[in-house]
């Protein structure tokens, strides 16, 4: 009998997932840099939206703190995660980004007679 709740519940959290994961803009963020060719700016543009998230989930913070409406707490914890979420991001581009470059310069002192591209 159990199991028979559960199913419709598993459904609809994995429809969720999906949704999310389709269509939530910190997503669709990552995925566009991700499919892109690698590049600084998209690193450090990526950690300038973590950051002001973080600054906007202090103000939000704040603002509980100060006796604002309890639910906001909710809007804190999505701030703080998709600033997480970001700035992960921005690191991996980043660490990409220099080893990708690394890779190119030895590969033009392997080859000195090749011309750069």
């Amino acid at each position: 009998m159990l199991i028979l709740l559960a199913i419709p519940v598993v459904l609809a959290v994995a429809a969720a997932h999906r949704y999310l994961q389709l269509y939530a803009p910190s997503n669709v963020l990552i995925r566009r840099v991700h499919s892109q060719r690698l590049q600084w700016r998209s690193a450090f543009a990526l950690a300038g939206i973590a950051g002001v998230l973080l600054t906007a989930m202090h103000a939000v913070a704040a603002a509980v703190a100060g006796g604002a409406s309890g639910w906001l707490n909710l809007v804190v914890v999505i701030l703080a995660w998709d600033a997480i979420k970001l700035g992960a991001a921005a690191l991996a581009t980043f660490v990409r980004a220099t080893w990708t470059g690394a890779r190119r310069v030895r590969l033009r002192v392997a080859e000195p007679g090749r011309a750069t591209p």
